[in-house]
């Protein structure tokens, strides 16, 4: 054998060639060749199969992202538009409780028809809240899948994640079950507690541009873009929050929130809760049971209230409401993200 190892390299290089065309061919090679050619040959195309293969998942996820800013800034069009038809915002929250009907919808079910969804937006009664309830018809509307509103880099398929809806929690006998996801939610305010986190004082307006209208989440103005005092291009809309209704904290599944927070977490896209989602922030390590709010705005959890989230490496995407769309990366300092989603704190701007 040592004849062999003593085999010039451009030998193996000639033998590798030789080996490629053969199986090409499917001829033999003339007198063969030897084991530890084979290996080597092995060896070269499992090193080029695993060079290949981050380069192809690499290509994918960057289409994916392109993709997914696609359809934040699809939002982005069609928020506008609902403001000029109606001039105001679609609201990111309406519920009514007696002694008026029960009544309510989110923001994602308003733009609708803004998105070229009209025949959906059409079967769903606008009279009624969708709950199992009271609505099963609307109900059935809501357990379609919208492809908009699902985030092709989210693992699983929107058919297998499905949501349930429970307002038990709030007093209300009321459920909406197996609805379709959406991966994207509004940036409602932002929690007195991350506040604090932020630096900011907690006595400044800290709404974010979609209003919440409701007796039981609080706030009863629709809101304008002529309300936006911070600036169009430095206030959030929405932005991403991925993977419901599993929890994701810390990058693992957090099996113990994902129980406890069945029915609570707001991601599908005809949840009467999506839209209410003021930020309290989360531990950079994940959240904690019971949760804990924290610094970390992005990635470290996408339990409803505690963060925003993708599958994208590094940060997530946010639409502005000056329609444009940014990659945000989940170490942005809490002033920042703070700043950005109260519409009128007047914060000090920061380079």
């Amino acid at each position: 054998m040592s004849h062999l190892k003593k085999q010039p390299t451009h030998r193996l290089g000639v033998t590798f060639v030789k080996a490629v065309t053969a199986m090409k061919t499917g001829k033999r090679l003339n007198g063969g060749f030897t084991l530890v050619e084979l290996l080597v040959v092995i060896s070269i195309i499992a090193v080029l199969v695993g060079l290949l293969i981050p380069a192809v998942q690499a290509a994918r996820e960057a289409a994916r992202r392109m993709q997914c800013s696609n359809h934040v800034r699809q939002f982005g069009l069609a928020i506008h538009n609902y403001h000029s038809a109606y001039q105001v915002l679609p609201r990111a929250l309406w519920f009514e409780t007696p002694p008026k009907s029960f009544n309510g919808r989110p923001w994602s079910v308003a733009i609708l028809p803004f998105m070229e969804q009209q025949a959906i937006y059409e079967r769903f009664d606008m009279n009624v809240v969708a709950v199992d309830q009271l609505s099963p018809q609307n109900v059935a509307v809501i357990q379609s899948v919208v492809p908009l509103y699902v985030c092709p880099s989210t693992p699983e398929s929107a058919d297998t994640r499905r949501y349930t809806f429970d307002a038990t929690s709030m007093g209300m006998p009321f459920t909406a079950t197996n609805i379709a996801p959406i991966d994207y939610t509004p940036t409602t305010g932002v929690n007195g507690n991350y506040m604090l986190h932020a630096g900011i004082d907690g006595s400044i307006e800290r709404e974010g541009a979609l209003q919440v209208v409701s007796s039981v989440f609080g706030g009863g103005q629709d809101g304008k873009f002529s309300g936006i005092l911070d600036g169009l291009s430095n206030t959030f809309l929405l932005g991403e929050r991925t993977g419901g209704p599993t929890i994701y904290s810390g990058g693992r599944i957090d099996n113990v929130a994902t129980t406890n927070l069945v029915g609570t977490n707001g991601g599908g896209w005809g949840d009467l809760v999506n839209g209410e989602h003021w930020m309290q922030g989360s531990q950079r390590d994940g959240l904690s049971w019971p949760p804990e709010d924290g610094p970390c705005a992005i990635n470290c959890t996408n339990a409803r209230g505690f963060g925003f989230h993708s599958f994208h490496p590094g940060g997530s995407y946010f639409l502005l409401a000056d329609g444009s769309v940014k990659f945000f990366t989940e170490n942005i300092e809490p002033y920042m993200f703070a700043s950005m989603i109260t519409r009128r704190g007047r914060e000090a701007p920061q380079p």
